[in-house]
């Protein structure tokens, strides 16, 4: 029965929200996407992206709708506000991690049925958006704190999973803000930000100890 809703009105409601997303993405950001295609032709790919605003899940959830369906992963505390909660259900977003107020075997489980959800997604040629380092960028880099570890085990479960960089750039509060003159007919100086998106597929290495994972994958991110 789930299905079915998701397949209709879910359907429907996802297309309404991406009109009005995509629209207010295109008054206010003039953003260029390299390397969608890729992902268009690789179903099932887990998304690591460099998390740099508070914009980044829908803004790249709305430029990609149209190339393939992909399920944003999101902090539990995001997913449940009240404000956002519909939206987020509707994306089909998944939240991570659980209220560190709950007892050991509590949030094992929870961390059990959320990457089991995340890998039957994959199968199912959904793909996942997922920042490695888990929060928006307070300084110029992106920092992967040694003990995440998300992305290492979901490769380490699925090792042949194809995993794809996102970098943004011109979007954060330490990168460079340009902007054209869409707006110079009302007076305005400045117009839309410029923003972009470079897709890239890499490989990465789940036998690595995760310290080492998560620099290797943190040096990636910034490179």
């Amino acid at each position: 029965m789930m299905r079915f809703i998701d397949d209709t009105l879910g359907k429907w409601t996802r297309h309404f929200f991406f009109v009005l997303v995509r629209t207010y993405y295109a008054f206010f950001y003039n953003v260029g996407a390299s390397g969608k295609e890729l992902l268009q032709q690789q179903p099932g790919t887990l998304i690591l992206a460099t998390h740099v605003s508070r914009h980044d899940g829908p803004l790249i959830s709305a430029i990609l709708y149209s190339t393939a369906r992909v399920r944003p992963t999101v902090h539990y505390d995001e997913y449940h506000k009240w404000a956002q909660w519909f939206p987020m259900w509707v994306a089909g977003a998944v939240p991570m991690s659980s209220p560190k107020s709950w007892p050991e075997g509590k949030r094992a489980a929870r961390k059990v049925e959320t990457l089991g959800k995340i890998h039957s997604l994959l199968e199912g040629g959904n793909s996942i958006l997922l920042f490695p380092a888990g929060q928006v960028r307070r300084q110029p880099e992106e920092i992967i704190k040694p003990y995440l570890s998300g992305v290492h085990e979901i490769l380490n479960a699925e090792p042949d999973t194809p995993v794809m960089l996102l970098r943004l750039g011109g979007l954060g509060a330490f990168q460079p803000a340009i902007y054209d003159l869409f707006w110079s007919f009302i007076g305005r100086t400045k117009g839309r930000r410029h923003v972009s998106l470079d897709l890239k597929p890499i490989t990465l290495d789940p036998r690595m100890e995760l310290e080492a994972f998560n620099a290797t994958l943190e040096e990636l991110l910034n490179s």
